[in-house]
């Protein structure tokens, strides 16, 4: 078995003097672990056999005995002096017990604000995730136009090919016509004179 540390061993003595301090002279083994709220009594057993041990041998050594005035004093004081340490005890439970309260409290803040950060996250990541849509959708929408805008193109410039054809063609049919012209006022010119020539002649 392991030695017992000496803090448990304290405690257990403390509370065999307690006990007596109370007016129960010899404490049993059971009582005082009653008194200590819990605990092991192959822990408690050596510990007050040692415990006993020490009372008898001081009682042994004890010349004159105390008188009955100041044994009921020493034990009124010691009976003090152990609600004293109790109440000191509870107020650190207390005082521990209200700490642990608000780390909890301060915990559940955190974890509210987490959550709330993650529903935040969480729609932004929505409206994202439909922006994204909306673009691979314009896209598509832009190929697509693309696409029927090809045969368009090739159509324009087949018409543009034409149109600068038909406008060659004119600007020929113009040069054509304007030589038409300038050869039917020569030829006007030359029947006029082979008219007034023969008028002369006739005359």
């Amino acid at each position: 078995m392991h030695p017992l540390s000496p803090d448990t061993v304290r405690r257990i003595e403390d509370a065999a003097a307690a006990l007596i301090a109370a007016g129960n002279l010899n404490p049993t083994n059971e009582q005082v672990r009653q008194h200590l709220g819990g605990g092991s009594l192959s822990h408690i057993s050596p510990v007050m056999r040692a415990f006993r041990a020490r009372q008898r041998e001081q009682a042994t050594e004890q010349t004159t005995p105390l008188p009955p005035e100041l044994a009921q004093l020493l034990t009124g004081q010691l009976s003090l002096l152990w609600q004293a340490a109790v109440r000191q005890a509870e107020a650190g439970t207390l005082a521990a017990r209200e700490q642990a309260d608000a780390d909890v409290e301060q915990s559940d803040r955190e974890r509210d604000e987490a959550l709330a950060k993650v529903a935040t996250l969480e729609s932004e990541l929505a409206v994202l995730r439909e922006v994204v849509a909306e673009r691979d959708r314009l896209l598509q929408e832009v190929r697509e136009l693309r696409e029927e805008a090809l045969p368009l193109r090739e159509q324009v410039a087949r018409l543009t090919a034409t149109g600068e054809h038909l406008a060659a063609q004119l600007q020929d049919t113009k040069a054509e016509l304007k030589e038409s012209r300038e050869d039917g006022r020569q030829l006007q010119d030359e029947l006029l004179a082979l008219a007034r020539h023969d008028g002369k002649v006739k005359k």
